[in-house]
């Protein structure tokens, strides 16, 4: 097809622009290469099958909004058709006469194919552009108060509209190449779009259609060329990078788990991450893997109250910003920039609730929260800003064992009246029941603890209480940023638990729960840890119990963060409120499960307030009022304590009644 001058002028544009597409591909990779940790190339070659899943199945975009979802996975499903295309189409213009499995239904079924998509993607894109452009769909906004570079603002919309332009450039010239074929030749079944666009030409001079065919096969073969170079820089590179970090992403115990700090490694200068070059490499992959969809914002506590935090901004703001410096971080360069200048600011890093939505969302496997984690140990560990109250917790739990600064000799008052065998005097036992400071300190925490212990003897289970020597496991320092207090508490945690024997661990605490089952495992003290959700569920199900169905009334559940989303318990749960309902029925919130919205206590903000905005524990009030439940059942003693600030700050204390799942089994037990 091509003329021989046509074929020496594509293929210097083609060497041309795939060198300069390796200059601007390394530079890409020599940014990442620029964190800490660095990428661990013979697990991610291991981990292919995951990326390819992803990669092809696009599975993960249907986890929210599943409209948009198929129409981008039937763009990606065209788009990535396309790289074989264009492979034949280079055939085409360059082998006189070549036709692709001529007369073979192998052949048809490729050009089908080829035309459906082309049209798909087509559609598909201009439905995207549609939505950005002219409906300017909220949901692909980032609102005040949240920091959002200017650089980002108007990057993002130039981005869109020349991605967008050159996706329907690229596949709808192609489309009319394979038109203008069919016109110069003859009617082709197996291409019905074309077939028909083709009709439109064909009284056209024959000279006029082959001088067409030849500038469509340019249009769309030159186009790929041209983009190529320019893929790093833009936001399309997601449809590499997306599954490649999917590939690469850490394996944590839990979402919030992350790594060890070795305090005792003398040569470690910087804790947590102050400077984008103290990311770790999965963090900066993170940025160019981002679709820039807005999910991780969709359900995020602090960006739908109002305050300063987007999960979707930080991952943005790290792109522009890495777009913006690419020459000097790809020689090397370490800029002397805090992360809190242009990533996130300090109100926002403090607006976190770690409650894991972000990362649950993501269809590329992004962990903002992550970056916001190690932004706090910097914060309170290396710069020593945060919020005072902070301050007053880090005091309160290394002066007494408890954030709430009460005295360690008080935790067992919540024993009072109750059978509650102690461990320093029992020695061992199957069941060590951990009751958490909030189970020993707050009013509310104590009836639940005493609601537990009572399932259990009317079980018989073989369990005891640490009681006075029970501390603080440390999760709240952990949240907050201070690593160093986490490590003491947990090590004195570990030598009370060497002095007794017990096979496992019961508590009523998620914040407990996680800490002692995945992020002591970080630290190599391994423990089988149950939340009494899951315990009471085993219970029931050994029928150990046999609660009386009591409740009559409609309950709703609401999923705390650190139970669902860190620990993909989802039914346990709500196995234990069906256990009790008569004539009620159990009604979910619209955001519920792996969707469920935050009651805005979790990453240390129990213990500090961020007052920018709406407070969270009041808007998931207002969700689980919309559902006419006139109980919520809760499994967490923070959400506990917030549901019920919620419920008398929204006026609701008279209509709403917050218990604990613990207490309507045993209220079931005792009647």
């Amino acid at each position: 097809m091509l003329t021989l001058i046509e074929k020496i002028i594509f293929l210097l544009l083609t060497i041309g622009c795939l060198g300069y597409s390796f200059v601007t591909f390394s530079k890409m990779f020599n940014v990442i290469g620029l964190g800490s940790n660095p990428l661990n190339w013979g697990k991610i070659a291991k981990n292919w099958k995951a990326g390819f899943f992803a990669f092809f199945s696009q599975k993960t975009l249907f986890k929210t909004r599943p409209v948009v979802g198929l129409v981008h996975a039937f763009v990606a499903w065209g788009f990535t058709l396309y790289l074989a295309v264009n492979v034949v189409d280079v055939l085409y213009g360059f082998i006189p006469d070549f036709q692709f499995f001529p007369n073979h239904i192998l052949g048809d079924l490729y050009r089908l194919f080829v035309d459906s998509f082309s049209l798909i993607v087509i559609f598909g894109v201009a439905y995207f552009l549609v939505r950005r452009f002219i409906q300017k769909d909220n949901r692909l906004k980032i609102e005040k108060p949240v920091m959002l570079s200017e650089l980002a603002l108007s990057g993002m919309r130039f981005d869109s509209l020349l991605v967008g332009s050159f996706i329907i450039f690229h596949v709808g010239s192609r489309f009319l190449s394979a038109s203008f074929e069919i016109a110069h030749s003859q009617s082709d079944w197996s291409q019905p779009g074309a077939n028909l666009v083709a009709k439109l030409w064909m009284n056209l001079n024959p000279n006029t259609i082959v001088i067409m065919e030849h500038i469509t096969w340019w249009m769309a073969l030159g186009l790929i060329l041209a983009f190529l170079p320019y893929f790093p820089k833009s936001k399309h590179a997601h449809l590499f990078m997306g599954p490649l970090n999917i590939m690469a992403k850490e394996e944590r115990k839990s979402m919030a788990a992350i790594e060890k700090i070795d305090f005792e490694d003398e040569t470690l200068e910087q804790f947590g991450s102050s400077r984008l070059h103290h990311l770790p490499q999965t963090q900066l992959l993170d940025s160019y893997s981002c679709i820039q969809c807005n999910r991780c914002q969709d359900a995020c506590p602090a960006y739908v109250t109002g305050k300063e935090l987007s999960p979707s901004a930080l991952e943005i703001n790290k792109r522009y910003f890495v777009n913006e410096n690419l020459t000097d971080l790809a020689n090397g360069k370490e800029l002397d920039i805090p992360l809190t200048d242009w990533m996130l600011t300090e109100e926002a890093a403090w607006s976190c609730t770690t409650c894991g939505y972000c990362v649950e969302v993501c269809p590329v496997g992004n962990e903002p929260m992550v970056d916001i984690l190690r932004v706090r140990q910097d914060l309170v560990m290396m710069e020593a800003k945060f919020p005072q109250e902070a301050m007053e917790t880090f005091e309160k739990i290394e002066n007494y064992g408890n954030p709430w600064g009460l005295s360690p000799k008080d935790r067992e008052k919540w024993m009072e009246g109750r059978d509650v065998p102690l461990m320093r005097e029992k020695k061992e036992a199957e069941v060590l029941y951990w009751a958490g400071c909030s189970g020993a300190y707050d009013s509310r925490g104590r009836e639940i603890s005493q609601a537990v212990v009572d399932v259990m003897n009317k079980a018989g289970v073989d369990f005891a209480s640490l009681g006075n020597e029970e501390t603080c496991t440390g999760d709240s320092a952990r949240r907050i940023g201070n690593e160093y207090l986490f490590q003491s508490m947990a090590e004195k945690n570990k030598e009370t638990f060497d002095q007794y024997k017990f096979k496992k661990i019961v508590t009523q605490c998620p914040h407990c729960f996680t800490t002692l089952k995945n992020d002591y495992a970080e630290l190599g003290i391994d423990l089988d840890v149950v939340h009494h959700s899951q315990f009471i569920d085993e219970l029931i199900g050994d029928e150990k119990i046999k609660p009386k169905p009591w409740m009559d009334e409609d309950v709703t559940f609401h999923d705390p963060c650190y139970l669902g989303r860190h620990n993909d318990e989802y039914d346990a749960p709500r196995n234990v409120i069906q256990s009790i309902l008569r004539d009620g029925e159990l009604i979910e919130m619209k955001q519920s499960k792996s969707e469920s919205f935050c009651c805005g206590a979790g990453g240390g903000n129990m213990w500090y307030e961020v007052k920018t905005g709406e407070r969270i524990n009041q808007n998931r009030v207002n969700q689980a009022v919309e559902t006419k439940a006139k109980t919520v059942a809760a499994a967490c003693n923070f959400c506990n304590i917030m549901l019920e600030d919620g419920v008398k700050t929204t006026g609701n204390d008279e209509n709403v009644n917050i218990m604990d799942i613990a207490e309507m089994v045993s209220k079931g037990l005792s009647s």
